[in-house]
């Protein structure tokens, strides 16, 4: 069965559709749009494996599509030109519905062209991944890479909608679901502890795809992305808690060039680091954090070398959330409650990026 979540921002009301093996679905819930063509955009990867499956289901509209290459390099404003040219090449005009059938990378990027191509085109989300089903298809924000920094271009710009089909992910390798398992954690983190010991507990259930599991902790994580967003859609008040293990987790992604660590993964590393900050500020206690370590159970910590320590703080002081030229971070304070802090010392970031990775040699 169909679940469906209503995003309601400012009369801007669009619909998530979550489900098992309904991709098929998109025909009947796109002839509710004024469409006069769909221009899809995808990854290699997704193209193989899916997109004849898709182009199945749009018949009825003429259809075009352009695939990037895989991963972070691919959101960058070269990618971006290359789609516009071949966008107007195919005439493609303000009834034209951009269609984003991929990951974060790919949604990202559709989204950044889709608010930018004749000043906004509507664009229609299929996410198909953990990570791009629980986060980045919801809430509008688009954006691109330029010059090492992430999404340091962008807007946000709401889709007409989003179709969540659990069975696109029985594709995934074990690295892209733990990169979901991040925010899924960070969910529980920041806003329910007992969601954070449900997916804690259920890890091996998870990386097995148990889609009647999945569908209903995907569905779960939505509703509490969807309660955020429609407080603050802009990023200027409860929605930054969203941002927790974003500070240093983007700095590893830039200091890595976008390579070692997907986003999630980074996310993952960005929460124990971060988490250590407010144990040596002393807003949460050594029994805590050594639950939060726990998580090194999917992902281990990184011992940073000092010159990487200084790239890393070069990054974080650029990092688009800051304020008032502090770095901000969202830092636990208990369990599932987070609060935004400008005021970190930055010899305790430092002994954060040097000390988590023996932690568990001197932890008590």
């Amino acid at each position: 069965m169909v679940e469906v979540v209503n995003i309601d921002i400012k009369n801007r009301e669009y619909k998530i559709f979550i489900g098992k093996n309904n991709l098929k679905e998109i025909h009947n819930i796109l002839k509710e749009n004024d469409i006069n063509k769909i221009f899809i955009i995808t990854d290699e990867n997704v193209s193989k494996l899916y997109l004849n499956k898709l182009l199945k289901y749009l018949t009825d509209y003429e259809v075009h599509y352009h695939t990037i290459k895989p991963g972070e390099n691919s959101k960058s404003l070269d990618t971006a030109s290359l789609i516009y040219e071949k966008m107007l090449s195919k005439k493609c005009n303000r009834k034209t519905l951009l269609l984003s059938f991929g990951g974060g990378v790919v949604g990202d990027l559709a989204g950044f062209i889709a608010s930018t191509y004749m000043r906004g085109i509507d664009f229609f989300q299929i996410p198909t991944t953990l990570l791009s089903q629980v986060d980045s298809s919801v809430g509008g924000k688009v954006g691109i890479n330029h010059l090492g920094y992430k999404n340091i271009l962008g807007s946000f710009y709401q889709p007409k909608g989003v179709l969540i089909d659990i069975n696109l992910l029985n594709t995934l390798n074990k690295k892209e679901i733990t990169s979901g398992i991040g925010e899924l954690i960070k969910y529980g983190l920041i806003l329910d502890y007992g969601y954070y010991k449900k997916i804690y507990n259920n890890i091996n259930e998870i990386y097995s795809c148990n889609s009647d599991l999945l569908k209903n902790i995907i569905k779960e994580a939505i509703i509490f992305k969807k309660r955020i967003i429609e407080l603050d859609e802009f990023d200027r008040n409860i929605r930054a808690i969203l941002n927790f293990g974003h500070t240093i987790g983007h700095s590893i992604e830039s200091l890595y060039n976008f390579d070692e660590y997907n986003h999630g993964e980074a996310v993952l590393l960005g929460i124990l680091y971060e988490a250590y900050i407010a144990l040596l500020k002393g807003v949460i206690d050594n029994n805590y954090y050594n639950e939060i370590y726990n998580i090194t159970k999917v992902i281990s910590p990184i011992k940073f070398s000092e010159k990487e320590i200084s790239k890393l703080l070069n990054i974080m002081e650029n990092d688009k959330k800051n304020s008032e030229g502090s770095i901000v971070f969202i830092l636990p304070t208990g369990k599932g409650n987070v609060k935004i802090y400008n005021d970190i010392n930055k010899s305790l970031i430092v002994r954060s990026l040097k000390e988590v990775k023996d932690y568990k040699n001197f932890r008590k």
